[in-house]
């Protein structure tokens, strides 16, 4: 799993999507960014959120973004790891699947 192939395939299709349906692209995506804004929770902390539960619902996408928009916000491997941990919970065995294969690549990838 490569987490920057993974990350230009959905940048592909998103472009993609916003060409031949730019309202519901463009709804998406200001609802996105209004939900990461700094207010009670920091946008890190929110970050760490979104890994937590793309943990749990098992999407490749969504954990190679917050693993590196919480780095890009100063998250530690530790953190990201503790996060996942939360999602592993809720999602059971297939969302450990996925912290062995997903995750653990996209840290290295964005962390080092």
């Amino acid at each position: 799993m490569d987490p920057q192939e993974t990350m230009a395939t959905l940048g592909e299709g998103m472009g993609a999507l916003g060409e031949e349906a730019p309202e519901l692209a463009a709804a998406f995506v200001q609802m996105d960014n209004a939900a990461y804004v700094d207010g009670e929770l920091e946008r890190k902390q929110k970050e760490l959120i979104g890994l937590g539960i793309a943990i749990a619902i098992r999407c490749p996408y969504c954990i190679c973004i917050h693993v590196k928009q919480a780095a890009n916000e100063g998250a530690t491997r530790e953190e990201l790891l503790e996060a996942a941990s939360v999602g592993v919970a809720f999602g059971g065995s297939a969302s450990m699947a996925y912290t062995a294969s997903v995750l653990m690549p996209a840290l290295d990838e964005f962390l080092g």
